[in-house]
């Protein structure tokens, strides 16, 4: 795999059928990872838990002996929240009803067979973006908490209040504090949390609390 390549994980029974999207994605600078059973899936990423963290995305036939492609996805969602690659489902016996459900539980997209292979390469791109957008979103999550953990208690307090949009001495009175303390600890915040003002750092607590509430898959 040259260092262009995406690795692409796709668990398919069907070995033809493996083969062929694999070299269709070959042509879009993916590179497959084949495995004929989601228990083989499941235990290669066990083995390697830091590449759920990687630009990657999922390919599951919805019938594999073993666990079903759509039990893989809901596992890997219980499992393993923090992973970014969306799941693309796909099946040669799906109905509507399987597909909306599968959609509405977390399926990024859900092709049926016989699909247009540029169609399933469509959404192979599209995910690989997605999954760019969740390491990005991931990142972030993971920055922002790391700065918080910096606060003392109190300064947790009075960030809550500084992004209610009260003032250092409106703040001192509710807490029984100086004006001047609590300006020491605004601008400890401001360090800890990494910015310069409090319309910074509402920015970034928004983006938090919004990302946060968000179905990343």
């Amino acid at each position: 795999m040259s260092k262009s390549q995406i690795p692409i994980q796709l668990v398919e029974d069907d070995l033809h059928l493996a083969q062929s999207i694999s070299g269709l994605l070959a042509t879009q600078d993916h590179a497959c990872k084949i495995y004929p059973h989601a228990e083989d899936y499941i235990a290669h990423i066990n083995s390697n838990p830091a590449n759920l963290a990687q630009t990657s995305c999922l390919i599951a036939d919805v019938r594999l002996p073993g666990m079903s492609g759509i039990d893989l996805m809901h596992m890997m969602h219980k499992d393993h929240p923090n992973c970014v690659w969306p799941t693309i489902l796909i099946t040669g016996h799906g109905d509507i009803a399987m597909a909306v459900n599968s959609l509405q539980e977390g399926a990024f997209a859900f092709l049926t067979k016989p699909f247009d292979p540029y169609a399933l390469a469509d959404k192979v791109n599209q995910a690989v973006l997605k999954s760019e957008e969740l390491q990005k979103t991931l990142a972030f999550l993971s920055e922002f908490d790391a700065h918080s953990q910096h606060l003392t208690d109190q300064e947790k307090i009075i960030m809550e209040r500084l992004l209610h949009n009260q003032t250092s001495r409106e703040i001192a009175e509710a807490l029984g504090n100086s004006t001047r303390t609590i300006e020491v600890h605004r601008a400890a915040i401001f360090t800890k949390m990494g910015v310069t003002s409090l319309m910074q750092l509402a920015q970034i607590k928004g983006r938090h609390d919004l990302l946060s509430k968000a179905d990343k898959h």
